[in-house]
């Protein structure tokens, strides 16, 4: 019987003499998965460690997240990033948030200045090539606002040279626009209360906004209204974070789970109300039987 070692020495000579090369097995080290800044440790034993977490959100997004009139960040991304932090210490504050413009998201979790974003952010696919993403913790949609006397009715009106369509700092945004309405002229803003200011103010004609934040805007701004035609299917927003980090990715799409259809439903439908005056429907009533 040929042993082990000299089947490897035959083989070996054969491709050696087919002027092929023999691919060799990875070693060890080259299995593991690169470890993340040079360390193997998950991101949420850091943050444990730290006794805090560092969350990116906006301050320019009413109702997601604000500046109020005491000079205080508020806002229904703000109160999610505090449930997180009740999750991991059992007490919300224990949450640092930072301040970031929408360009900055992917950076700022790519590079570890944040551990995770809670910002307005709708899931796309090609998004998540460069960042991982929970499921969705609210459904969103992204939709036009104009003033209430203008003429724009429908999405193809905007399409000509004389209207001009307020934009984030988002490709997603300005290719719609492109396909959309490519005659029109565009502006590009790094809030969203520029843009909804831009169209207040008259310096666009219109703006793409996340529908909760432009319906927010609507109910207390009369002369602001929404168009009945979405740019989008329904989509959703949802937590972001690096991609390499499993752990931590499980941990926190776990909570947003339990968030929209479990455990902390509860906790999760007093903050929906807190922000947008209606209960939210559980992800899980419609299997379990229970009447909402």
């Amino acid at each position: 019987m040929t042993s082990r070692r000299e089947f490897v020495t035959k083989v070996s000579s054969v491709v050696a003499g087919s002027g092929l090369v023999l691919a060799q097995g990875p070693s060890a080290s080259a299995q593991q998965p690169a470890p993340a800044s040079g360390s193997s440790q998950s991101k949420l034993d850091e943050i444990r460690a730290r006794g805090k977490i560092i969350v990116g959100v906006t301050s320019e997004a009413p109702p997601f997240g604000f500046i109020d009139e005491k000079g205080e960040l508020v806002g229904f991304d703000i109160d999610i990033a505090k449930l997180f932090a009740k999750e991991i210490f059992g007490d919300e504050t224990k949450v640092e948030l930072f301040k970031q413009g929408f360009a900055a998201r992917w950076p700022n979790v790519q590079n570890g200045t944040v551990d995770f974003g809670a910002q307005v952010t709708t899931v796309y696919p090609d998004r998540a090539l460069n960042v991982a993403f929970t499921r969705p913790y609210i459904d969103s949609g992204i939709v036009l606002i104009v003033k209430k006397d203008s003429s724009i009715n429908k999405v193809a009106d905007l399409n000509n040279a004389s209207y001009t369509v307020a934009h984030l700092t988002a490709p997603v945004q300005a290719e719609r626009g492109k396909r959309l309405y490519p005659n029109a002229k565009f502006l590009t803003f790094d809030s969203i209360s520029a843009q909804f200011n831009a169209v207040k103010l008259g310096r666009a004609t219109a703006a793409q906004l996340d529908s909760p934040v432009a319906f927010y805007y609507a109910k207390d701004n009369p002369d602001i209204r929404v168009l009945d035609e979405w740019l989008t299917d329904v989509t959703g927003n949802a937590v972001f974070l690096r991609q390499d980090d499993f752990k931590w990715w499980l941990f926190l799409d776990t909570v947003v789970a339990e968030m929209v259809g479990g455990s902390r439903f509860s906790a999760y439908k007093a903050i929906y109300k807190k922000w947008f005056g209606i209960e939210p429907s559980s992800a899980r009533i419609a299997q379990s039987g229970r009447k909402a």
